[in-house]
């Protein structure tokens, strides 16, 4: 009878602090194993007459339990380190791609501009709406240009630092633009022209 009061004194005890224990936890993961790991101990409790006629020793229950519950552990690591590489893979493909997709375009009017304009394509940046990277998701495409270089006598140049762009220039952006929108297929809103500065 002595046995019996113990066994259900210890059992009242535990629920005891495992209410208190479970109280003063922040929620979350560890709260988790917290209430799986007192839950083990309560059916150690429960079964603690059945342990000792068996003669199983309950400190090698925990540990194996203890061990199940760091191989999860571990394995929740491992798959965030893998959801993480993933998603450094997947931006470094398109990165790629949109290499892809801009040297393609370069290629494509590099010739053509030099022949119809007498115009020598230097750089060429693409931003697009979203993916995937195609002309139909383009949002801008800035090119910048210079003239080719032609050998003729050099002119007298005068520069004036209060001029405005004169009209000209505008013109011949426009063309440029109405060129590039008419080859590529595109809307002439999507396209800005630059021009790089020749070296003096």
């Amino acid at each position: 009878m002595n046995m019996f009061t113990e066994w259900i004194t210890r059992i009242v005890l535990f629920l005891l602090l495992a209410m208190v224990a479970d109280a003063l936890l922040p929620s979350g993961l560890m709260k988790k194993y917290a209430r799986l790991v007192m839950s083990i101990l309560l059916l150690l409790i429960f079964l603690g007459p059945l342990l000792q006629v068996l003669k199983v020793d309950p400190n090698q229950l925990i540990k194996s339990a203890e061990y199940s519950m760091d191989q999860q552990v571990d394995t929740l690591a491992l798959d965030e380190s893998i959801e993480k590489k993933k998603n450094e893979i997947v931006e470094g493909q398109d990165a790629y791609k949109l290499e892809q997709v801009t040297q393609a375009l370069a290629k494509e009017m590099e010739e053509p501009l030099k022949q119809d304009l007498h115009l020598q394509l230097v750089n060429l940046d693409m931003s697009f709406l979203n993916k995937p990277y195609q002309m139909e998701t383009l949002d801008k495409l800035v090119v910048t240009l210079t003239p080719v270089k032609e050998e003729a006598p050099v002119d007298e140049v005068n520069i004036s630092i209060m001029d405005k762009p004169s009209s000209e220039d505008n013109k011949e952006d426009e063309e440029v633009r109405d060129w590039i929108a008419d080859h590529l297929d595109l809307n002439k809103d999507q396209i800005e022209i630059r021009w790089e500065e020749e070296d003096e």
